[in-house]
């Protein structure tokens, strides 16, 4: 979390373990104990302007290094401050 929170400065930030998931798929093949799918929800003015697709590539440059290192999958929701308040609004996730 240290950086995306050191690229990002987001105000809201969950991320969640999800590799038991996908247990017997080839990205988890041979790293037993998880890290390798997670769930990320980052709210971050970094993102305000920004397409969808460029949030992402963002988001996957900050961690190039995790990926390198055993990281096969990550689901991503990152909002701007406007978007998360919005969607609080509306009654729905961040």
């Amino acid at each position: 979390l240290k950086t995306l929170n050191d690229g990002l400065q987001p105000t809201h930030i969950e991320l969640i373990d999800d590799s038991k998931a996908h247990q017997g798929h080839a990205g988890v093949q041979g790293k037993e104990g998880g890290g390798t799918h997670f769930k990320l929800r980052v709210v971050s003015a970094s993102f305000d302007g920004l397409p969808a697709v460029r949030r992402h590539q963002l988001v996957y440059g900050l961690l190039d290094d995790q990926f390198r290192d055993g990281l096969h999958a990550l689901n991503i929701v990152a909002r701007t401050p406007a978007e998360a308040a919005a969607a609080a609004a509306a009654g729905k996730p961040i």
